[in-house]
């Protein structure tokens, strides 16, 4: 993970403008089809052109629609569903090719096709390539989600952005951090659980019901569809005084047991929580350290930020950042 940032540092220039988002896209594809995989180059394009398709032809409300409008003949369908076979060619190109590797690779693809159930059974293609996905989305879009957002209200507010430095330079004093620095850099972990909050990279997330319950008077029936948005309890003044301040403070230990369960969930909860949210969140805590270490990002005047409720929470038009060298 770090090392790739490094790479991706050793380009950057003083006094230059970055779409920080399309940076980190890039930085945290590289990353995770490393780790999934053991690959790079032409794979990590075909999978980065698919994935922005998808996202882009995903909107929360078309997801709530029954299966049958995923077929019909629209030119964004036709855009998606191309994208997704791409996507599941080269997952499946992938697996295959792995299959017929007699070395052991130290990826996630070789773990999880070792794994076994408690009957001796293994996962089959299909098993593979929904826990791959499911992994991609994860240590991909979402942790640069959650970096992007983070440089976006660090250029805001440079109280915390200094606060963060004093951490870095304390910790790190000028090194890469690697794993074993996670435990002391706890305001750095704030900051990101902070950007989660106010900007959840997952906005929403849908349960369809198995049986009938009752929910404060209301009868759920089996078969519907119940939606929980990030976005809304992650802003109720219930659980979170001063709801739309960035404070990365609030996320000592000491506020966190005072806080309900489910009043934050930016990887979901439950049985169905995210499978790569330990990932992700190791990743975005090493990515911020490593970048805001070299570089500090300033606000370019006058671009508007405007989140768009997507399949995820990504800014319409990127956010452009100036680049300034840290010494």
């Amino acid at each position: 993970m770090t090392n790739y940032a490094d790479q991706m540092l050793s380009l950057w220039q003083d006094g230059t403008v970055i779409d920080a988002h399309q940076e980190m896209m890039r930085l945290t594809l590289r990353i995770v089809v490393r780790a999934l995989f053991g690959v790079e180059a032409e794979e990590t394009e075909e999978i980065s052109r698919s994935l922005n398709i998808m996202m882009r032809n995903s909107t929360g409300a078309r997801m709530l629609l029954p299966p049958f409008f995923r077929q019909l003949p629209l030119p964004q369908m036709f855009e998606f569903r191309r994208a997704v076979s791409k996507l599941n060619d080269t997952v499946y190109r992938i697996i295959d090719l792995r299959r017929k590797d007699e070395k052991d690779p130290e990826d996630l693809l070789s773990v999880l096709m070792e794994a076994r159930d408690e009957d001796g059974s293994h996962m089959d293609d299909k098993q593979l390539r929904d826990e791959v996905m499911t992994f991609l989305l994860a240590g991909h879009e979402t942790t640069a989600l959650a970096l992007s957002w983070a440089w976006h209200l660090l250029s805001q507010d440079s109280q915390v952005e200094q606060k963060l430095h004093q951490e870095l330079d304390r910790v790190l004093a000028g090194r890469i951090p690697t794993v074993s620095d996670l435990s002391c850099l706890t305001y750095s972990e704030g900051i990101i659980k902070e950007s989660m909050r106010l900007y959840p990279p997952a906005w929403s997330v849908a349960r369809t019901v198995i049986k009938d319950f009752e929910l404060d008077g209301y009868r759920i029936p089996p078969g519907a569809s119940l939606v929980m948005s990030q976005w809304i309890m992650h802003r109720d003044p219930r659980f979170f005084s001063d709801p739309e301040k960035f404070d990365p403070a609030r996320w000592s230990n000491e506020n966190m047991q005072k806080l309900p369960k489910f009043a934050y969930f930016p990887f979901g909860g439950g049985p169905r929580q995210c499978i790569g949210a330990s990932f992700a969140m190791m990743e975005a805590v090493l990515l911020l350290a490593t970048i805001a270490g070299q570089f500090q990002l300033g606000k370019v005047e006058g671009q508007p930020i405007v989140p768009v409720p997507s399949f995820t929470l990504r800014p319409k038009e990127g956010i452009y950042m100036s680049l300034r060298r840290r010494h």
